[in-house]
């Protein structure tokens, strides 16, 4: 039986992978396939910002290499040149000595890339009417079991969302209890949610406190 990617491993791979590491790094070192690797970014970047990205990493790979080649024989060349010049003021030290002083040094011209590392997705996030919750939720809330809204660029696995998304307020539900115990710190308690349904009816009251979105696995649902 094929072991199940959890809830953290998703999201190490997917901050790990737009941190710029390689698929095979990522199979090795969570001992996933390459494939399950790719279903899961794809699942969770979305196929079209995983895509963006992997074009983008093998643009930067054939730039990298293709400039290497050059200063290889850029630096042969300039070797070969200084070699003949060493022979000849060697062969006729009086009358060279003026004449190659310009012929000694050559200018690498710099390489400039084009690559766009900083495109972002903008995502439309799905919307909570659609949802279909599991029967039990669990959230983490304060000691007075008030709510503790976060702004969306506090979860590195949405950073690749425009700015104007990473700004919105944002609450976490978690299907499993253990991953939730996992994101409540000492100041925080976990409570259950039996009725799904209390979040579409306090949809308004949530957005009158500033809260529109709510993150729920590798969705993002908007009140």
């Amino acid at each position: 039986m094929s072991k199940r990617v959890s809830e953290i491993q998703k999201r190490q791979i997917s901050e790990s992978f737009i941190s710029g590491k390689e698929i095979s790094e990522l199979s090795e070192t969570y001992n996933f396939s390459k494939q399950t690797i790719i279903k899961q970014l794809k699942i969770i970047l979305g196929e079209e910002q995983f895509n963006i990205l992997s074009d983008q990493r093998k643009a930067k790979s054939l730039l990298k290499n293709d400039n290497s080649k050059f200063v290889e024989k850029k630096s042969r060349n300039i070797r070969r040149e200084s070699q003949n010049i060493s022979q000849i003021k060697e062969n006729n030290h009086d009358f060279f000595e003026k004449e190659i002083t310009n012929e000694e040094f050559f200018e690498i011209p710099p390489v400039t890339t084009n690559i766009d590392l900083d495109n972002q997705k903008d995502l439309t996030s799905k919307p909570l009417s659609e949802v279909d919750f599991p029967d039990v939720l669990y959230m983490v809330v304060d000691k007075n079991i008030e709510l503790e809204p976060k702004l969306l660029k506090d979860f590195p696995e949405w950073r690749f969302l425009s700015e104007d998304d990473l700004n919105r307020t944002t609450i976490q539900v978690f299907s499993d209890q253990k991953l939730a115990k996992q994101s409540c710190s000492r100041n925080q308690k976990l409570i259950k949610v039996t009725n799904t349904n209390v979040f579409l009816i306090a949809s308004e009251n949530l957005k009158s406190k500033g809260i529109s979105r709510i993150i729920f696995g590798d969705s993002l649902l908007a009140l």
